[in-house]
């Protein structure tokens, strides 16, 4: 008789540890100032520094300073949701995908790596267009700078996190760790592109939406919580069906495996006759 095989329990186990990882990640941000935030706050200034040439000052128990004191980066910009929404898909991704027991625990690491460099792109992607923004005469009483904040964030984090499971879903279907996919999926249609962009949305309204609800954070400031909340969904949901449309049209005018085989065989059979 053969012995079961082990290897399916192993992944519920390393499952079971990301999510305690990403919640332990979140805790320890709920109990955060910006100096245990520097692993984070600071490759953020460094890398905004770089791509604009604003110059940011480190400032105890603030975070980083812009020297004309107009742009500060604070814990509140760490992004550290969107890194426990990264890197949850992006780990999950990798070790449902696996095919090799013993480098789960690497696909852990190399979810975790992802999600931190994504969350180093996405947040000085925001920052440098709030930057952008707060410098054009574009407000009104009700387009506030706050609300063209947050809807900025929305739209680069989405973004962001459909890319980072875009990609890994590219790596993790060529890479010979990971299993050959089905025909279906690697062709693409209707049913496999509406799954590839929901993944990201779920993540996305998961974290920025449903764990704050479950906090109760729509009880402390109800108008606030319900402007973001219904910000949110807007544009969440339109970047999700412009993805959606955008990723079906590449599947479907995508070559199909077997058609340039085909012609060749055609081809061939012509020059024989």
């Amino acid at each position: 008789m053969n012995k079961l095989n082990p290897f399916p329990a192993q992944k519920i186990i390393y499952f079971l540890l990301v999510v305690f990882m990403a919640v332990g990640l979140k805790y320890t941000y709920s109990q955060s100032t910006s100096e245990d935030l520097v692993w984070i706050l600071g490759p953020t200034a460094s890398l905004v520094e770089f791509i604009t040439g604003e110059q940011f000052v480190k400032e105890a128990n603030i975070g980083y300073v812009s020297a004309d004191q107009n742009v500060a980066i604070i814990p509140a910009c760490a992004g550290i949701n969107f890194m426990i929404a990264a890197f949850l898909m992006s780990a999950l991704t990798i070790l449902y995908r696996m095919k090799r027991k013993e480098y789960l625990a690497l696909g852990v690491l190399a979810g975790f790596a992802a999600a931190y460099g994504a969350t180093l792109c996405a947040n000085s992607l925001r920052i440098i267009m709030s930057i952008c923004l707060y410098r054009t005469d574009i407000y009104t009483t009700w387009i506030t700078p706050e609300r063209v904040h947050r809807l900025a964030g929305v739209v680069i984090y989405f973004i962001c996190l459909c890319l980072l499971y875009f990609g890994v879903r590219k790596i993790t279907s060529r890479h010979d760790l990971f299993p050959a996919r089905r025909q279906k999926e690697e062709d693409g249609n209707f049913k496999s592109s509406l799954l590839s962009c929901s993944i990201p949305l779920f993540w996305y309204l998961l974290i920025t939406l449903a764990l704050p609800a479950l906090n109760q954070a729509s009880r402390k400031n109800p108008a606030l919580f319900w402007e973001h909340a219904w910000s949110v969904l807007a544009v969440s949901y339109l970047l999700f069906v412009l993805m959606f449309l955008l990723v079906l049209c590449y599947n479907y005018e995508k070559p199909k495996h077997g058609t340039t085989g085909n012609c060749h065989e055609a081809a061939n059979s012509d020059r024989g006759r």
